[in-house]
């Protein structure tokens, strides 16, 4: 009866060995599927990721060669038309037409909040490497303070010269000129996205009124400059402003 009963015990032993033979294989099984799908995608994340990288500078590149392709466009016709007004003695005026509102209610020039106006009137400067420069208000009166530090504002005794407020409007804002004009102004049109705040007055600044203008320059006119001893643009020279 004893052998009977090892026998059994040794037999439930071997079966239990062998279950849990399979048990833990197939364990180790899925472990391995599971770790061979972890991996996969992991390698498809990866894979994923330098794809997109790759694209986003590829197309970055091509971004900033459509940029610099328009602004030597934009740029090339400026030119052009400065050498024009200098040459045969044309008006430097032009319109800074507002693209927004070109197609809603253009030429009306009533200033809205978050849009500005549909048009400024401003006279061409001069080219740069980052936009095109036009005079855009009138001349402000310059004060020397007691630092050397020039400021517009001042005493009397103070006056030190008189400066011409330029803006800048950087060619990317540009999308197309016109200088031909229009029946309402016969001057060169500048359809341009108005971006920028204005920086002359505080109370503008917080209503959100935009201008075309990325920042604004100040020039004084050199007076040791005459006509013909160079580009008519070295007639002025650039001061710094607090």
């Amino acid at each position: 009866m004893s052998l009977v009963m090892n026998d059994r015990k040794a037999n439930l032993s071997w079966v239990e060995s062998i279950c849990l033979y399979e048990f833990n294989w197939y364990n180790t099984a899925q472990i391995m599927i599971m770790t061979f799908d972890n991996v996969a995608s992991i390698l498809g994340v990866l894979v994923s990721g330098f794809t997109a990288y790759h694209v986003y500078f590829l197309s970055k590149k091509i971004s900033n060669r459509a940029k610099l392709e328009h602004k030597e466009k934009v740029k090339q016709q400026v030119e052009n038309h400065i050498g024009r007004i200098h040459r045969e003695g044309l008006n430097s005026e032009v319109y800074l037409v507002n693209i927004n509102r070109y197609f809603k209610d253009y030429p009306s020039n009533k200033e809205k909040r978050f849009e500005g106006y549909s048009h400024l009137k401003a006279e061409i400067k001069a080219t740069r490497f980052d936009g095109i420069e036009f005079f855009s208000t009138m001349p402000v009166q310059v004060y020397k303070k007691h630092d050397g530090k020039l400021s517009l504002k001042g005493e009397e005794s103070d006056k030190f010269c008189v400066a011409f407020p330029v803006g800048v409007v950087p060619y990317e804002w540009i999308d197309y000129i016109d200088l031909e004009g229009d029946e309402y102004a016969y001057v060169p049109l500048f359809f341009c996205h108005y971006k920028a705040r204005s920086n002359w007055n505080f109370w503008k600044r917080l209503l959100f009124l935009k201008f075309p203008y990325k920042r604004i320059l100040y020039y004084k006119e050199n007076k040791n400059y005459t006509e013909g001893d160079g580009p008519i643009d070295w007639k002025y020279s650039k001061i710094d402003i607090d």
